[in-house]
C-alpha cells in the first residue's frame, strides 16, 4: 500500500516497536493541498503530526494588520510537528500553514502521536529536537528581519532559488516574493527596479531573468 511504503520512510520508523508500528499504520492517513491552500492555524484544532510526501509548505504567522512574516518551510521527507501543538506544551507559536504547491501529506493522529512519543524515547527527543531546529528557524528570519538591509535579503533570496533550481528564470509574482522576503510587495519593486536598472536581473511580467548572479552574491554576502 501506499501509506504503509510512506510511514516507513518517517526519519524514527526504525526505532519504533511492532506495536507502534502498527498503531501509527492505524491511526494516519494521507492528505492532499492544492497550491496556496491553508493547512492549519491555530485556531483548527489539532490535527496531529505531519509527514510531507511531497510538495512543500509554508509556515508563516500573520499580524494584526494581515501583514504575513514567513518563518520557514517544511519540505519533501520534513516533518511537522506545529500541527501537533496540543499534545506538545512547549510548542506555542501561532502560526499558520499553506501550501507552496500541490501538497501530499501523511498525517498522524494527535492522540496516537502522544502516546507513542511518551513510550518511545527516540520518538521524543526527535520530536524536541525538531522543536529546536524549528525554534532556530524562528529566530534567524527574525533576525533578517530587524538586522539585515532589504537589498541584501532580497539578493539572497534570489540567490538561493538559483543555487536550488539552477535557472535563472525565476517565475515568481512580486506578491510572492514579498511573502517570502517578509516586506511589504512596494518595497519588494522598488529594489527589483533598482536591480534592473543596475544590470544584475531584468523584469518580465511574473519572471525575472537573473543576469549578474556573481555580483548578487556579492551583495548578499
Amino acid at each position: 500500500m501506499e501509506k504503509d511504503r510512506i510511514i516507513e520512510r518517517i526519519p524514527f520508523w526504525i526505532h519504533l516497536s511492532e506495536t507502534e508500528k502498527k498503531q501509527l499504520k492505524q491511526t494516519s492517513y494521507l492528505h492532499t493541498y492544492e497550491k496556496n491552500e491553508g493547512i492549519f492555524d491555530m485556531d483548527d484544532g489539532c490535527p496531529g503530526m505531519i509527514y510531507v510526501q511531497s510538495g512543500s509548505i509554508r509556515v508563516y504567522i500573520t499580524s494584526e494588520d494581515g501583514r504575513e512574516v514567513t518563518l520557514f518551510h517544511i519540505g519533501e521527507c520534513e516533518c511537522c510537528i506545529l500541527s501537533s501543538s496540543c499534545v506538545m506544551g512547549e510548542v506555542s507559536l501561532d502560526v499558520q500553514l499553506i501550501a507552496n504547491a500541490y501538497t501530499e501529506v501523511l498525517v498522524v493522529h494527535a492522540q496516537a502521536w502522544q502516546q507513542i512519543m511518551e513510550r518511545n524515547i527516540y520518538v521524543r527527543c526527535f520530536a524536541y529536537e525538531l522543536s529546536t531546529k524549528r525554534l532556530s528557524n524562528v529566530v534567524f528570519a527574525l533576525q533578517q528581519i530587524l538586522f539585515t538591509h532589504f537589498d541584501v535579503r532580497l539578493a539572497r533570496f534570489l540567490v538561493s532559488l538559483y543555487e536550488k533550481t539552477g535557472n535563472r528564470q525565476i517565475k515568481m509574482t512580486q506578491e510572492a516574493l514579498a511573502q517570502e522576503v517578509n516586506s511589504a510587495r512596494e518595497v519588494v519593486a522598488r529594489t527589483l527596479r533598482q536591480f534592473d536598472l543596475e544590470g544584475y536581473i531584468e523584469m518580465k511580467r511574473g519572471t525575472i531573468l537573473i543576469k549578474n548572479i556573481e555580483t548578487l552574491k556579492k551583495i548578499g554576502s
